[in-house]
């Protein structure tokens, strides 16, 4: 019975990478196949960040932040229109937070860009902000990828595939608990995930 559940948890973690490496394919089609990167590249410095970068990818969802320093309503419109010819969108959501200021979200432009590549549904969330603001996120994305080791890395990727459909994701709580219970408090199971951000956070899921 050991040497089975051993065997399991070696295969769940096998198809885990497995899947990241076909999310990460398709993201890099995305960028530099269908031309994301280069269209966002004519309206300032795009960078990629998140699960991407950090390479552990369990759903369809990339984040990219485009370093501007001055770019208005208008340019911004110019470009979801350019990206809307690149990867046919079923929706795209504007925000501007630069007014809007909701406090858990960056200071600036956005498009959710939502569509369906590779018989699979994609969610594209492109942020034009200045590049302080650039700067302080992607530190943020590198210190947790000089903290991630192998058996870390396995912990995270379990508990984002089992979390990322939750209706409370992306609403209450974020990729960032669940970096922050594994990282710095060791939490290594779903329950004990749920405890940590009942305890830390007051949120119940």
């Amino acid at each position: 019975m050991e040497f089975f559940f051993t065997n399991f948890i070696v295969k769940k973690s096998l198809d885990l990478e497995t899947l990241n490496n076909i999310i990460l394919n398709e993201a890099d089609e995305i960028l530099y196949e269908f031309g994301l990167y280069g269209t966002l590249k004519k309206f300032g410095n795009p960078q990629v960040s998140g699960s991407y970068l950090l390479k552990l990818m369990t759903w369809r969802d990339l984040d990219i932040y485009l370093e501007s320093e001055s770019i208005d309503n208008e340019t911004f419109f110019e470009l979801g229109k350019e990206i809307s010819i690149k990867l046919n969108p079923s929706k795209m959501n504007f925000r501007n937070e630069l007014i809007g200021k909701t406090p858990h979200l960056p200071k600036g432009l956005y498009w959710g860009v939502h569509t369906n590549l590779f018989g699979q549904k994609w969610k594209i969330d492109i942020w034009a902000i200045d590049s302080e603001e650039v700067k302080q996120k992607q530190s943020r994305v590198k210190e947790i990828m000089f903290k991630v080791d192998n058996y870390k890395r396995q912990s995270i990727l379990e508990l984002k595939n089992q979390l990322h459909s939750h209706p409370l994701y992306r609403k209450t709580f974020f990729s960032i608990d669940i970096y922050d219970a594994v990282l710095n408090d060791k939490i290594t199971s779903l329950e004990s995930f749920k405890q940590w951000l009942y305890k830390k956070r007051k949120i119940e899921i």
